[in-house]
């Protein structure tokens, strides 16, 4: 019993002295894997942009998985004079076998007019050691380098188009000579951009930008037009304005038990998060919710437009039509001589005989074809620059999207789709994301004085 004892112990002391010995040969095999590991640092900047303007700021992450990061060197190089922008030594991260370590960030700015660099190419270089042991304890070492362009001068900006008449709820042209290609340019109408364009002129440093003032905006509105260029360099003008503001129509709409009894039931699958709703209930959320959704779906149109004028002349209307509704009628809703809301009618209401066939006010582009809730089945078609009108409440689409279609070319029919009460036409225009007053591209003389007559005049300087 005895002797079994001993041997015993003897093979517990060999099987601890084996587990000791797996545990030197282990952590010592993973100090020098760590240690005389031959892989650099991985670093990420962040700098997408190639052209630099008068203060950049940079950042960007390290990584180093094996033995952690050691060291960061930034410089930059030009005219073959080598300016140091950032170093710095890290501290050893606490980490455990096999667990990466986090990435170790770095920032630092750029200051063209401090360092005394010039506008023109330069080449910043990056530097990352780890703690291996490698290179006689200098580490392994992961370098990159970016080609930059400094330009610290703001481009040129000049107004070409002279006397800008506008409306509340109207539209104006501005046209614009740059002196180099921008990233983002056009004319802001207080917090609304509106993009300009080139294409229209053969001189591809000349710009229209179409615009317009939201119904709610008028005298005092700031309008100006600004330009940024791909280093941040930023210039803006104003130019001669005047802004005629205009009163709206108020509308009473009385609301009946019949017609939500008819209306509602085709937009139950737009209010499923309502529960058990009554039927004001409903008819408040489509007019509120829904028509804010429907009408953010259309304006996102204006976003992709073509860049070239399809249309010509005055845009045309229903032909045989009566006007029931106006552009930017307040409306008031009443339910049992109540009122239960409010809304702002943005385009014209044309009523002509049933299922009358709706021909395009002008040429352009179908840039959507199909079905916008309170709208209905809607048709918008793009017309140059910005410009779309905006065609609802559809028994009938003749067209689609991506069609081109001629001024007069029947592409529908009139209908009582969507929040409709009766066999009508909801006509709209819009310039890129705001609403327009559809009348104004009626009228033949407003567009030579307003938009054609700038366009002639500066293209005959152009040529």
């Amino acid at each position: 019993m005895g002797f079994k004892r001993k041997e015993k112990g003897k093979s517990l002391k060999f099987l601890l002295i084996v587990l000791l010995c797996i545990v030197v040969v282990g952590s010592g095999g993973w100090l020098l894997w760590t240690k005389f590991e031959g892989r650099g640092p991985d670093i990420r900047l962040d700098l997408e942009k190639q052209v630099l303007g008068e203060v950049t700021e940079v950042s960007g992450t390290i990584q180093d998985n094996r033995s952690g990061v050691r060291k960061l060197w930034v410089g930059l190089i030009q005219d073959g004079e080598e300016t140091l922008l950032f170093e710095e030594t890290f501290a050893k991260a606490e980490t455990k076998p096999g667990m990466p370590e986090k990435p170790v960030p770095f920032n630092f700015s750029i200051d063209a007019q401090k360092l005394g660099l010039t506008d023109g190419d330069a080449v910043l270089r990056l530097a990352a050691w780890d703690n291996s042991w490698r290179d006689w304890w200098k580490g392994n070492r992961t370098y990159i380098e970016k080609e930059i362009v400094f330009d610290t001068q703001p481009p040129g900006l000049a107004v070409l188009s002279r006397q800008h008449n506008v409306s509340s709820g109207g539209a104006g042209l501005v046209i614009y000579r740059l002196s180099e290609s921008c990233d983002k340019s056009g004319v802001y109408v207080g917090e609304e951009f509106f993009p300009g364009h080139s294409g229209y002129f053969d001189d591809e440093a000349i710009y229209v930008a179409l615009f317009a003032l939201r119904y709610d905006q008028g005298k005092g509105t700031n309008i100006y037009v600004k330009a940024v260029d791909a280093a941040g360099n930023a210039s803006q003008s104003g130019f001669y304005h005047f802004i005629r503001e205009k009163r709206f129509n108020k509308d009473v709409l009385a609301i009946s038990d019949r017609f939500l009894e008819w209306k509602m039931p085709e937009f139950a699958s737009s209010m499923e998060e309502l529960q058990d709703p009554s039927l004001i209930d409903q008819f408040l959320y489509v007019n509120q919710t829904l028509r804010k959704k429907n009408n953010q779906r259309i304006l996102s149109v204006g976003q992709d437009t073509e860049n070239k004028f399809f249309w010509q002349g005055a845009f045309g209307r229903l032909p045989n039509s009566a006007r029931r509704a106006s552009f930017a009628d307040h409306r008031v809703y009443q339910h049992n001589g109540a009122v239960i809301d409010r809304a702002v009618h943005m385009g014209i209401d044309l009523a002509s005989v049933q299922h009358a066939p709706v021909p395009a006010a002008n040429a352009g582009k179908v840039a959507f074809a199909g079905e916008i809730g309170i709208y209905g089945n809607t048709i918008m078609i793009d017309h140059g620059f910005g410009l779309f009108s905006v065609y609802s409440h559809l028994s009938r689409l003749s067209v689609g999207t991506g069609d081109v279609v001629a001024k007069n070319e029947i592409i529908g029919n009139t209908g009582i789709t969507g929040l409709a009460g009766g066999d009508h036409l909801h006509f709209g225009m819009f310039i890129d994301h705001v609403y327009v007053n559809p009348t104004e591209w009626w009228d033949a003389d407003w567009i030579k004085n307003n938009i054609t007559a700038k366009l002639e005049n500066i293209k005959s300087l152009d040529n």
